[in-house]
Order: C-alpha cells, then structure tokens, then sequence
C-alpha cells in the first residue's frame, strides 16, 4: 500500500474535529463539508497537486512524509479498532517510520503547529523560546513569557538556561495533583502601572468557563477537582504556585480564599501557595470566575480538572536505584567529598577539597524525621553526600510542596530525585541494627564500617564501597595472631595453679629487697 492510499484509510476514520486539526497542523482553511476536508488533505498530500498548492501551505516544510506523520499521530490518538494494522501500512520504501517513539522523531516540520503562547498567538517568530521538557517542546514568543525585572526601554530580555512553559511549571509544582484537562486554559494577567503616588492600582479580569455533564460526572469521584491555579511568570522558584498580593477571587459570585498568608505579605522563597479547590462552587454548563488584585507584577491563571495521586503512586515516580544514578558516580562523589578524590588516583594532588584524615564520620539519621535513613533518597544534581529516608521527605511534601534539598536547601522537582546506590547499600544491611546504630565511619577510597554499641561484629569490621568484607592485610594478621596466642598462654596459666604463680611473684619481690 502506497502513502497516499494509506493515509486516505485512516483519513475515512476521521471526524471533523480531527481533520480540523490535521488541516490547522498543514497550515490550511478549515472550511467546507467533510469530503471537502478530505480531499484538501489528500490534495496537499499527492505530488500531482503539490506543486499548485505551494505556497498556500506548509508542505515545503512539512513534506510528504511529514504530513503522513500527522495523519498517523491524530489516528492513534483516536484509538480506533484497526490501528495498529493501518498504521504499520507505510511505504516500504519511504525513510519514515510511523513506529518510532515520539521523541526520536524529527519535529522540525512542526514548529509553526506548536506555538503555544500566553498571548493567544499561533504564529512562528524569530524571537521565540522553545520549552526544554521533551513531552512538550511548545515554542513561546520571548516578550510574552520572559519578563524582565526591570523594564528598560529597549533592552533584551535575558534568555535563561533553563525554560519551562506555565503548564509543564504547574505539573512539575506538586506531583500529587496530575492535570486531566484545562477548562480554562492560562491567561495572563497584565499590570496597568501604578498610580501617581505610587501605588498600584485595584484590577480585575473575568473570565468564563464550560464544564459538561461529562466533567461534572467525573468531579463527583473523590479522586478529581477543579482547580485554580496562578503563577508569577519570572518567578525564581518556578515550580510552585504564587497568587498576587491582595488577591480576591469568585467563582459564580461565591468567594474563594486563595492564599493564608496577609494579602500584603510577598511569598519568600520557601514559602508555596495552594491552588484553590472550587468543585462545590462549579455547575455544569457557563461558570464565571473573576479574580481581583493590586499587584504590578506579571502573573497567569487557568482553571484545570486534576486527579490526586496517592503518596504510593508518587513514590513509584521516583526511579529504581539501578535506573537513576551509575554506583560508580555515587562512589567518585563519597570519596570526593571524603578525601577530595580517589587516594591512589590523586596521590600528587594538593585539591583544596581534600580532607587529610584517615576516615570520616558519617551520620545516617534522616535530617527530616531524626530516625536512621530506610531508603537512602537525596537529588540527583546535589553535590554534598547527604541523604534523607525517601518516604520521609515525599509524605512531609504532601503538605508542603517544597520539594527542597534539606542539606543545601536547593530548589528541585520530583524529576530530580533518586534512589543513592552507595549509601542506600549501607542502609539495607544495617537493617537488623538497632536504632542507636545510626553512625558510619568512611575512607577516602569509600570503604566503610558501622559504629556503636549495638552493631553486629561483621559490621563493625571494614568494608569495601560494595558491601563485601575488606580482606585484612597481612600485617594487620600477624599482631593479631600474636595477641591471640598471648592470651592463651595466660589462660593456661591462670586456672588451677594460679596461687601457685601469686606465691612465686610474692617470693621473688621479698628476695629482691
């Protein structure tokens, strides 16, 4: 089967919507019956009628290939009966796989479809900034969501190294909460200026919203809300929530408290604002919400359907300890924190990070819950060696949503975070310790052993890196060998004639004076 009778079986599954949103992907009008819809895809599609559409399109961009991609992404996502079959059904000859996984694929060709901006805007410029995160990769106009802290007249936003659009921030902000589907997609809220004195003046924007019997059925399971959220656009801590100071909210006229903090405090850094649950203010059908602030800074809000993840499912977010970090690269950090280094490697080295000791006292009590660590968790982009129990920290950000590194107290998300392959190995087998075991002492070459009263002895002897018992040397054997046997001749000696060997002692100290 060639392309063109391949993509024209998939296209005879298709409804209006969906050719709607093939034709807005190519660049095409959109009007016209469904077999007008068809054979303008097809049209576009052929090489016979390529050439007379050039330039009314994307196709120079797109390609063959390109558009035939479109079609089999928006068939799969129909999930018909049948898919599977049509769409392994490309052209032998042709380099395009349907198959590949999605981020293997070029997507070049659809940078023009992917502009998804603040403003509302569809169309590619040349100053737009592309969303790093891999499921995304939608592309933003610059002077929508850069926005810099003080306006200079002519000046050029500074591009950060790392940028997120407002939706991946809001997945990322707090894992416990998985977005369904937004019935009010962002807006932005735009600052008038201040007053002549100073002050920033009182501004309002009302918005509305749809929800069907469908989203109302659903909001009756105690898995799903509604949610508001809102986000400072340059905010420093981008992965959380921030309402704006004097912030006044109504949905239908019935007010919702967003914020617990004083309307004219500023949330600091550490500080994490909650996205308003309105599922008992929402009816199916026209919903209002009208949101009033006095704040000069830039923000946006949307309103979206979130599920709640249990903190089991979020737990299992977090990648085996084999799949997030190499043991070898969580050794080179030990044992440069440790001793600046591997001992043998960096003999001729003078690293001010060296430490000149012969080992390191490491405490294996979890900063969060004061208990020793279970499963040693810490993140991954983290340079110290401190852990904490990873259960621990995950159920306490249930409440808090910081998702803060509590030794470097850095910013992260739940992406960042990994299972320690080296101390989470100590950890396992000091499991049948008791809890006043909760201390480790550590060479720079990472070897290891377990201090306190209550340890069992093969813990407390010298291990290396991977857990297994150190081989004594052999001139650590011999002074022992030596003790050894010296204790037996005085066991031999003490026993039955141990008077006999007091009264000989007793003699000899009489003769000599």
């Amino acid at each position: 089967m060639d392309l063109v009778s391949s993509c024209k079986d998939k296209l005879a599954y298709f409804r209006i919507k969906e050719l709607k949103d093939v034709l807005t992907q190519l660049g095409l009008a959109k009007q016209g019956k469904k077999q007008e819809l068809v054979n303008r895809i097809l049209a576009f599609l052929s090489e016979e009628q390529g050439s007379k559409l050039h330039g009314l399109g994307k196709r120079g961009s797109v390609g063959k290939e390109g558009v035939a991609k479109i079609i089999d992404d928006t068939y799969r996502k129909m999930q018909v009966p049948g898919a599977t079959d049509l769409a392994s059904k490309s052209h032998s000859s042709s380099d395009f796989n349907p198959l590949r996984p999605k981020d293997e694929i070029d997507d070049s060709y659809q940078l023009n479809g992917k502009v998804r901006c603040l403003c509302g805007g569809t169309i590619m410029t040349e100053s737009v900034l592309q969303c790093e995160d891999p499921r995304c990769r939608v592309w933003q106009h610059i002077s929508c969501v850069l926005i810099p802290e003080k306006a200079v007249e002519g000046a050029q936003p500074e591009i950060p190294s790392h940028f997120y659009c407002e939706l991946c921030r809001l997945s990322k902000a707090d894992p416990f909460w998985t977005t369904f589907s937004h019935v009010l997609h962002p807006v932005k809220l735009i600052s008038s200026g201040g007053t002549s004195d100073g002050n920033n003046t009182l501004q309002t924007v009302e918005k509305t919203f749809q929800l069907s019997r469908t989203d109302r059925e659903m909001l009756q399971r105690a898995e799903y809300d509604l949610q508001v959220w809102c986000m400072l656009l340059n905010d420093k801590v981008p992965f959380r929530m921030q309402w704006p100071q004097y912030a006044d909210l109504q949905v239908n006229g019935i007010p919702v408290r967003v914020v617990t903090r004083p309307c004219s405090q500023l949330l600091g850094i550490n500080g994490r604002d909650d996205g308003p649950v309105i599922t008992t203010c929402s009816r199916e059908g026209v919903n209002k919400i009208c949101l009033s602030r006095c704040d000069a800074r830039v923000f946006c809000f949307g309103i979206r359907i979130a599920k709640r993840r249990t903190l089991q499912q979020v737990l299992n977010l977090v990648p085996k300890e084999p799949d997030g970090e190499r043991f070898e690269d969580a050794l080179a950090r030990v044992r440069r924190c440790v001793g600046g280094g591997n001992a043998v490697e960096n003999a001729d080295s003078d690293s001010d990070l060296e430490v000149v000791t012969e080992n390191v006292t490491v405490n294996l009590r979890c900063p969060n819950s004061g208990s020793r660590i279970k499963i040693a968790g810490r993140f991954k982009p983290c340079i110290h060696m401190g852990c904490f129990d990873l259960e621990t920290f995950v159920e306490l950000n249930q409440r808090s949503r910081k998702w803060q590194c509590p030794i470097c107290l850095k910013n992260y998300t739940l992406e960042n975070m990994i299972i320690d392959p080296y101390f989470n190995r100590i950890t396992s087998l000091l499991q049948n310790c008791g809890e006043d075991v909760n201390e480790i002492e550590v060479k720079p070459d990472g070897s290891w052993r377990a201090k306190g009263e209550g340890v069992i002895w093969e813990l407390s002897q010298w291990h290396l890196p991977d857990g297994s018992l150190c081989t004594p040397k052999e001139e650590d054997i011999k002074p022992r060998l030596e003790d050894i046997k010296q204790i037996k001749q005085e066991d031999t000696l003490e026993g039955p004639h141990t008077g006999l060997r007091i009264g000989i002692k007793r003699n000899a100290m009489e003769s000599g004076k």
